[in-house]
């Protein structure tokens, strides 16, 4: 399995009471499945969501396999077309699901910072990037994706096959030429070297000392007809 994308967000509000913690973090990880399984267009795919009590402070994550992924990127025509919707529509749910996570607490003066990585997804757009700037050869565009996939790039053949050639066709841009794409942390990146506005970095979310009578709520599906499994860890 790969990770094609994570949300993390925090949200500053006083410790919730144990019982309460835990339909809280079931209910956003239901709500959220909800709105994956219906906006992600891909046949298979794992959900994982954390939360951590004491403010709440919490990670959901999304990964599959490089089979299903070439299955999904290959309904929108090219690959590099297919890779840019599927991870947009990874980008929609993850903000859907700091959404939700803030809901209950909209008459309070906290509000959620949230952060949403793209992962694998936008570090191969970034690949596509530097290959039609001429910043990087094929072979190496290939190497960088062994990087990314590891041993399972090797394993999915039709995968690895479509990527090398997708590097091959990919047109080279001239410098006048911009297409905004988004990079590892969700940030977009131009394919011109335009003058910019000087990038922020993503805020550090806060990590609230634990302290007696602390949970963190453990969900995941393992597949997306499978079923939900829920631990209860104390801190």
């Amino acid at each position: 399995m790969v990770l094609i994308g994570s949300t993390d967000f925090y949200i500053g509000v006083k410790s919730l009471p144990k019982r309460q913690f835990e339909d809280y973090s079931a209910h956003l990880f239901d709500e959220w499945q909800f709105y994956v399984d219906r906006e992600l267009q891909l046949p298979d795919y794992s959900l994982s969501l954390v939360v951590e009590e004491g403010s709440i402070k919490a990670v959901g994550r999304i990964a599959t396999t490089l089979g299903v992924l070439y299955i999904g990127i290959g309904q929108y025509g090219s690959f590099i077309s297919g890779l840019q919707i599927i991870h947009e529509q990874v980008r929609t749910v993850g903000g859907y699901l700091a959404e939700r996570a803030g809901a209950p607490f909209q008459s309070s003066k906290a509000k959620p910072r949230v952060r949403r990585n793209g992962e694998s997804l936008a570090r191969l757009q970034t690949l596509f990037v530097k290959v039609q700037r001429g910043e990087l050869s094929i072979n190496e565009a290939m190497i960088e994706s062994e990087r990314i996939f590891g041993f399972e790039l090797n394993d999915a053949v039709k995968f690895k096959n479509e990527l090398k050639q997708s590097f091959e066709q990919a047109p080279l841009l001239p410098k006048q030429l911009y297409l905004p794409l988004v990079d590892v942390e969700g940030e977009e990146i131009y394919l011109r070297d335009a003058p910019r506005k000087p990038r922020t970095p993503p805020p550090r979310l806060p990590v609230p000392a634990p302290a007696s009578d602390l949970y963190r709520i453990e969900i995941k599906r393992e597949s997306r007809r499978g079923k939900k499994d829920i631990r209860v860890v104390s801190l």
